[in-house]
């Protein structure tokens, strides 16, 4: 089976979605061909790959788009930046080159795993093929109170006209309890392809005598506030050393106040090796929940997957994290509502004091979050499409 898949952007650095794709398509091969088509700047075309993780694809230019919106579409164009238009502009711009695509080398099935509208929106347009959609990430409409109605309207008729839609049991649950799907007979329950054995060998860090402390991912201003943590790091002594790393955090300092005895380091996105080894070599993970509702952090399943003790951060009752965290022995689960921090900072310091050093089974691991290993979901993703 030809399948191509539409993903995140691939160049110059690969979303994390995309990177959880990347796991799961391997476990595809060799018996279906695979091809991805991912969007790209143009100012890149002369040094975009012909293939990526071992994979061919077709880029789409955003120049090429900008060309067509301006040649093909002029009365549309000139609403392009009104609320609305602009995601339907975008849709039929990115169907209008999915096509060119489809022509040149006809799939069997077109996979989109792109949260964004026009995304989604562009394979919902396509015929002749099966089409999947595979909601790692939950879509706008479900995390915020924003949308218009024409994205509501819009967003129904994406789900309704795809053959297959793959997606977490809270995601599942949101869909069908807003109206948003109609029959769960064509929802697939899987998880993120995480769950899977490690590249990296972790050091032998039991020894040492202060207790390092990680956050790995992206501190979003607005949905991943660190405050709450923050609180208790200012608690914290010299025994710890307490690293961000990611998108947002090196400039940590400059957007709180922070006053804390514990050594504090903070770090840029890095590539994903060296965040992969940071992990190896960390004593304890930090997890940070999201503040709206359906949306889980990846790095909750990385974090579990590694073995190791963690601690997280949810901000409300329903948090997707629990689904999780509460299955893995050697995670602390601290609610930011609870307005008692020393007893909070108590709970945190005990369970870092007596975890450090500890890890889980890996036979324990796979056989708990089976759901969320590439393999399992690239079945799902066969029995989607009949296979």
């Amino acid at each position: 089976m030809f399948i191509i898949f539409h993903s995140g952007a691939l160049y110059p650095q690969p979303e994390q979605n995309t990177m959880l794709l990347m796991k799961t398509c391997k476990s595809l091969l060799p018996a279906h061909q695979i091809r991805f088509f991912s969007f790209a700047k143009a100012s890149y075309q002369a040094t975009l790959p012909s293939a990526c993780f071992g994979f061919p694809v077709y880029w789409c230019l955003d120049l090429r788009r900008d060309w067509r919106r301006r040649l093909l579409y002029p009365a549309l164009s000139k609403l392009f930046d009104r609320r609305g238009y602009s995601d339907y502009l975008s849709a039929k711009l990115a169907t209008d080159e999915l096509q060119i695509a489809i022509k040149r080398n006809p799939p069997d099935a077109v996979v989109s795993t792109i949260e964004p509208f026009y995304a989604a929106d562009a394979v919902s347009r396509t015929k002749g093929m099966k089409r999947i959609l595979y909601l790692m990430d939950p879509p706008a409409e479900l995390s915020n109170g924003h949308s218009t109605k024409y994205r509501i309207r819009r967003l129904k008729k994406i789900l309704a006209t795809q053959d297959a839609i793959l997606t977490t049991p809270f995601i599942r649950d949101a869909l069908i309890s807003h109206g948003y799907v109609n029959s769960s007979k064509k929802l697939f329950i899987v998880g993120f392809p995480l769950i899977e054995q490690q590249a990296v060998v972790p050091n032998a860090v039991s020894d040492r005598q202060q207790i390092h402390l990680l956050f790995c991912g992206w501190l979003y201003a607005d949905i991943r506030s660190p405050r709450y943590f923050l609180d208790i790091l200012s608690r914290l002594d010299e025994r710890f050393v307490v690293t961000f790393m990611g998108r947002e955090c090196e400039n940590l300092t400059e957007r709180f106040e922070i006053h804390t005895k514990a050594r504090l380091i903070t770090l840029p996105q890095q590539p994903y090796d060296a965040a992969q080894q940071a992990m190896a070599d960390a004593d304890i993970m930090i997890n940070i929940g999201n503040s709206v509702p359906v949306h889980m952090p990846s790095k909750t399943l990385e974090y579990i997957n590694t073995g190791k003790p963690f601690v997280n951060f949810y901000k409300m009752e329903d948090c997707p994290t629990l689904y999780y965290t509460k299955r893995y022995p050697l995670c602390l689960n601290l609610s930011e509502q609870d307005p008692d921090i020393d007893a909070a900072t108590e709970r945190f310091t005990a369970f870092c004091l007596e975890s450090k050093g500890k890890t889980v089974d890996r036979t324990d691991i796979e056989r708990e979050y089976a759901d969320c290993t590439p393999r399992y979901i690239a079945q799902k993703i066969l029995d989607a499409l009949g296979e």
